[in-house]
């Protein structure tokens, strides 16, 4: 890949430490300056500078390129002496790095380390995100009163919907740390890799056991599959991502435990139907009907820059009660798009109502609000939910 030009008037963003070269043993103090500047991901090619990602827009921070030899003792200090032979051989790296900024205080990193083609073959990306040192609470985030109110049910199956990058894990985090302040009992949680670190959330109520796949367990379903023999109260998981994954976690909910995971998808009627695409058509009516029958929630979070600075959080939500269930559960699964789409029109937390609301406060451009009007008139209804 050609290195990309310098920006001269950009030189004094860049970090001083890499004019003529990125020390890779000062890997810690270049990742600790990019959080300070307030970068939410960072990222390392082979043959192209360094990048921070800063309220959603890329920007160089390096003057100096990355060469293979630089590339290969980042994968080792981020993983181990392993790691480039892992890359080479076609597969990916997720894995976390910490640290130490002070007694008591660490800095986190969730790491993915990939292979990708360079101007001379073979080269390697990393792209780091940062992760805050506590996980946040909901007041923080602002999270609406009805998906509070949902969640602290603490039953059923949760889902955290959004593409990458969306805030996702946040969000899971900040309702993980809920759960502990009200004193949920037992929870477990099965990431890859593990983000969020719970142990200054003090309680007297309640258990947090983290794994991380697959160094703990080769898989998330193995990891609950582990949690029904231990009777937790509510489990986490990073992503149900899978047929496996999403079996487990409805089988899960189904007997009693409360699940709360996140999976890549825009709108709740789109999640329903990127689970249920997960089995054979044959296998669909029963699995819908196990669905619709364990879920509880399910929020949507998209995230758009906002023109006083950083980045505004728009939410579409649906809390699944008796009533809504029954009514998909009588209906043909072809109609439940619209019958969802009805729900969160009537509810007034469709994407589309969410934008409307952050665009009259001045919270996001008008660009923004435009592309979320698009999507849901595309989809003949709430971004994603295929229709009313």
């Amino acid at each position: 890949m050609k290195a990309v030009p310098a920006a001269p008037d950009d030189r004094t963003t860049w970090w001083p430490e890499a004019a003529h070269g990125f020390p890779a043993e000062k890997l810690d103090a270049f990742l600790l300056w990019a959080s300070d500047r307030g970068a939410s991901d960072i990222a390392f090619q082979t043959g192209c500078p360094a990048f921070v990602e800063i309220d959603g827009r890329l920007e160089r921070a390096t003057a100096a390129s990355l060469d293979g030899v630089v590339m290969g003792r980042l994968c080792e200090r981020l993983y181990d002496a392993t790691g480039e032979g892992i890359l080479r051989s076609g597969r990916a790296i997720d894995c976390s790095h910490s640290i130490r900024v002070a007694r008591g205080l660490s800095q986190r990193f969730r790491c993915n380390l990939a292979p990708v083609q360079g101007a001379a073959g073979f080269a390697v990306n990393i792209t780091l995100r940062v992760l805050p040192g506590r996980p946040p609470a909901f007041s923080e985030l602002g999270i609406e009163d009805g998906i509070v109110a949902a969640w602290d049910l603490c039953k059923g199956l949760t889902l955290v919907t959004g593409v990458p990058g969306s805030g996702k894990s946040t969000l899971l985090a900040a309702g993980t740390r809920r759960l502990l302040e009200l004193g949920a009992g037992r929870i477990q949680s099965y990431e890859a890799p593990i983000e969020y670190v719970f142990d200054a959330i003090a309680t007297d109520t309640a258990l947090m056991s983290s794994a991380e796949i697959p160094r703990h367990f080769p898989s998330f379903a193995e990891g609950l599959r582990s949690s029904l023999r231990r009777r937790p109260t509510a489990v986490i998981v990073g992503e149900a991502r899978d047929r496996e994954t999403v079996e487990a976690v409805i089988r899960a909910a189904d007997y009693g435990i409360a699940v709360f995971s996140t999976t890549h998808t825009i709108g709740v009627a789109a999640t329903v139907r990127r689970m249920l695409a997960e089995f054979p058509a044959h296998e669909r009516p029963e699995r819908g009907a196990a669905l619709i029958d364990a879920m509880t929630l399910v929020v949507t979070q998209v995230l758009l820059s906002n023109p006083k600075g950083g980045r505004t959080a728009l939410r579409e939500w649906l809390a699944f009660d008796s009533g809504l269930k029954a009514a998909l559960l009588e209906s043909p699964q072809a109609s439940w798009p619209a019958r969802i789409g009805a729900a969160l029109a009537a509810t007034g937390n469709d994407l589309a109502a969410s934008a409307g609301r952050a665009h009259r406060a001045g919270l996001i451009e008008d660009d923004g609000h435009r592309r979320i009007l698009a999507g849901s008139e595309a989809a003949g209804g709430p971004e994603g939910s295929g229709g009313r």
